[in-house]
């Protein structure tokens, strides 16, 4: 499955402040042969303590990430409408970074990790099903399953305040693939049979609904993740990353 976002943060260098690595991140050598792989340990050593984010550097935490509202229709507009709100996405501070690269000439940074999602959110539940009409809503879950990722980005080089080359994301994309999700909806109509069998319906079809609501899970979780980057990328110089 695939997400294309372009990503713009029109963040004014000039007024950001330069600060050092924080302690988590180890720098590497731009002219290192081993460069990715060097970058990929850091990143693995790192990418828990960087989803807690960090309040002097501006960075919110990655761990929840919250969506306001998520609609899927099963199986089509005609039949079931279920809309999920205050969705709470917990579990990237365990994601699992598999790969990255960095390309200095294309300007490009690229990356491939695993990550398990619990998602905490209330439904509400409307439309009908053999033509009778059904309304409900209460509490709801989603757990999505090895969830692979695949995103690449593009960033260009600005001068920010201190003199030196910082990077900007300019762009991003996504690619997603999901072993398996699991939907769950409380209390539905107040009816426990009713309700299984709705809770049944939904895990039968979650390949269709993954595909649904994928955009704009992708978009959400990845534009949260590549702009903490962004800001973290503002405040740290290219020269401070990857030295000479």
């Amino acid at each position: 499955m695939y997400c294309h976002v372009t990503f713009f943060l029109f963040a004014l260098i000039s007024r950001v402040t330069s600060m050092e690595l924080p302690s988590y991140i180890t720098a590497c050598s731009r002219n290192d042969p081993n460069l990715n792989d060097c970058a990929l340990k850091t990143a693995k050593e790192s990418i828990h303590q960087f989803s807690l984010g960090d309040e002097n550097r501006h960075l919110p935490p990655l761990d929840p990430v919250f969506v306001e509202e998520i609609t899927i229709y099963i199986p089509n507009e005609t039949g079931l409408k279920i809309v999920f709100k205050e969705n709470y996405f917990h579990g990237l501070s365990g994601m699992q970074i598999k790969g990255l690269k960095f390309d200095f000439n294309k300007k490009t940074i690229s990356a491939e990790a695993m990550v398990n999602l619990e998602v905490a959110n209330k439904y509400d539940l409307s439309g009908k099903i053999m033509l009778v009409p059904l309304k409900s809503n209460g509490d709801s879950s989603i757990k999505l399953k090895n969830a692979d990722l695949r995103i690449k980005m593009w960033y260009e080089h600005v001068t920010g305040s201190d003199g030196k080359i910082h990077w900007n994301i300019t762009k991003h994309e996504i690619k997603y693939d999901v072993e398996r999700a699991y939907f769950r909806l409380e209390n539905l109509l107040g009816d426990k049979n009713i309700g299984d069998q709705i809770n049944n319906l939904l895990n039968e079809l979650w390949k269709e609904i993954v595909n649904k609501v994928g955009p704009t899970i992708c978009l959400s979780l990845s534009s949260a993740v590549v702009k903490n980057l962004g800001v973290f990328l503002e405040q740290v110089s290219f020269e401070e990353l990857f030295p000479e």
